[in-house]
């Protein structure tokens, strides 16, 4: 809990809360109007300090009005609430309507993301200190909650869900826990589950458990079943996608997207065209000069989209997969990545077209694989991926070739993340997907977040719907889309393209691929005529 200083008074707090309901503050003494100002300067009320200081004279109704502020859903259904009870409830709307962004000169403040009954209750907190809670509400509710970093009605979700969980529950109350590092109500839901396993396994949903949680659980001591036969439960639904993935020589493009009723979606795909050889996957690509290059392993090449011809570049300095390329400044630049998943690199080297050669530049700070990079505002992102020893980086940089890297604010979801995307739009930089470290192994990280670098501050962004691990992403006019990939948490490979609309402020399942691909490259590829 954050301590209060001791200059800010209880006197001095008063007169802010009735400058903010009211619009005027009583008769103060000469000794008082410093606590006054003090609180003031605390809690960012500018309009009162300044009426204090410069005697400036204003109506009540007037003050009163603009100490409402109007917060917005995702659908722009509108609250008020006053500034003042939103900033001393918690550190993100202090900073949000006091730090100087653009929001505190505002009076409509959105949301992103949420629903208007999570902003409601969210408020309705800060105003009586309580929360409605029930099991379709609690799961949206804890995720704002910690969103915000509201930890008093954060405390009140934990303890719903450690009092009432039971068989049908358990699971994803420790899948919860894990995500948001919720230790102790995690330890809660692990114990839940060892106590009750039998019943437990008999569930559905079982099925869905992770390898790497059902290994640790069955591994623990406290684990409570008749006989050690029972613990082979649930492996019978597996289905070993590892055996039946092969690369892959096909450039598919969508040739049209359909929408039929209700949720049906459906992409008309064509093959474009086959890249020579050999086969591959873990490889990226990047588009320069109506030339699309494609990179990764020992054999590249570049497609000349005027002439549609393949040609054969010379090969880089270092093989590599896992690895992030990008165009800048009439280059291809490649950045770290692995070889034979034991072999890491920090290396970073660069192809100009006009020389048709390789030559190395400026490493990363570190050896990493599983990160990704873009470009915004001429300036090179690296953001995330795993080191040698599998520790994954919530870590963000830019990097010069001449310069190195330099530090900027890390991601601030989860622990860290990897085998994830992140693509410039609007002027910010969206990470999307990937994986996340639990308490033992890596999950699927569907919690994504917005980098601006105006602020050098990263805030929420909609969850995707379903896991994306190593997928493809790019961006279609001022759309973002992000292809196929796996799941950490079943070792499936997926088939799902999803599309995030900045209008609708949320993410849409435009339908499926010819076939489940992870490891795979995307990008948005302007087609002459003759493939139309």
């Amino acid at each position: 809990m954050k301590e209060i200083p001791d200059f800010l008074t209880p006197l001095g707090f008063g007169a802010v809360l009735e400058f903010a309901y009211y619009g005027h503050v009583d008769h103060l003494e000469d000794g008082e109007t410093m606590e006054v100002l003090n609180a003031c300067e605390y809690l960012h009320m500018g309009r009162l300090r300044k009426r204090l200081t410069q005697r400036v004279t204003t109506s009540a109704s007037k003050e009163k009005d603009k100490s409402l502020v109007m917060i917005k859903d995702m659908w722009d259904k509108g609250l008020g609430s006053h500034r003042v009870v939103l900033a001393a409830g918690g550190d993100y709307f202090r900073a949000l309507l006091c730090g100087g962004m653009r929001e505190s000169r505002e009076d409509t403040v959105r949301l992103r993301g949420l629903s208007s009954w999570v902003i409601e209750a969210v408020v309705g907190f800060f105003y009586t200190g309580q929360l409605g809670l029930s099991w379709a509400r609690i799961w949206e509710l804890t995720d704002a909650l910690h969103q915000f970093q509201l930890k008093g009605a954060l405390s009140l979700c934990t303890d719903f869900l450690q009092g009432r969980m039971d068989e049908s529950t358990c699971l994803d109350v420790l899948v919860l826990a894990e995500t948001f590092g919720l230790v102790q109500l995690g330890q809660a839901a692990e114990e839940y589950v060892l106590t009750h396993f039998q019943l437990v396994s008999a569930e559905e949903k079982f099925k869905d458990v992770p390898f790497v949680l059902l290994d640790r659980l069955l591994d623990k001591d406290s684990l409570c079943v008749d006989r050690e036969v029972l613990v082979l439960v649930g492996g019978d639904a597996v289905d070993d996608d590892f055996m039946k993935r092969v690369p892959s020589q096909s450039l598919w493009y969508a040739q049209q997207f359909h929408r039929g009723p209700g949720l049906m979606r459906k992409i008309e795909w064509k093959l474009l065209t086959k890249i020579p050889e050999p086969p591959r996957f873990r490889h990226s690509v990047c588009l320069f000069n109506n030339k699309l290059y494609i990179l990764g392993g020992r054999k590249y090449y570049g497609l000349d989209l005027t002439q549609w011809k393949w040609e054969q570049l010379p090969d880089m300095l270092c093989p590599r997969d896992y690895f992030a390329a990008l165009c800048l400044d009439s280059k291809v630049f490649v950045l770290g990545g692995n070889y034979d998943d034991s072999q890491y690199t920090d290396d970073v080297e660069f192809y100009s077209p006009e020389e048709n050669t390789w030559r190395s530049t400026r490493p990363l700070e570190v050896a990493v694989c599983g990160h990704a990079a873009a470009v915004l505002d001429g300036q090179i992102y690296v953001s995330g991926g795993c080191d040698s020893y599998h520790r994954c980086s919530p870590s963000l940089w830019t990097y010069h070739p001449s310069r190195g890297c330099f530090p900027r604010s890390p991601m601030s979801v989860g622990g860290g993340r990897a085998g994830h995307v992140m693509l410039a739009v609007g002027g910010r930089l969206v990470v999307a997907g990937g994986l996340q470290p639990l308490w033992l192994g890596f999950g699927d990280q569907l919690l994504c977040e917005v980098y601006d670098p105006a602020c050098d501050s990263w805030s929420s962004f909609p969850a995707l719907p379903r896991p994306h691990l190593s997928p493809g992403g790019t961006v279609l006019d001022g759309r973002l889309y992000v292809v196929g990939g796996s799941s950490a948490n079943t070792a499936r490979d997926t088939k799902w393209v999803h599309c995030y609309d900045p209008k609708k402020e949320c993410w849409e399942n435009l339908g499926a691929m010819p076939h489940p691909y992870t490891d795979l490259a995307v990008c948005a590829l302007p087609l002459p005529n003759l493939t139309r």
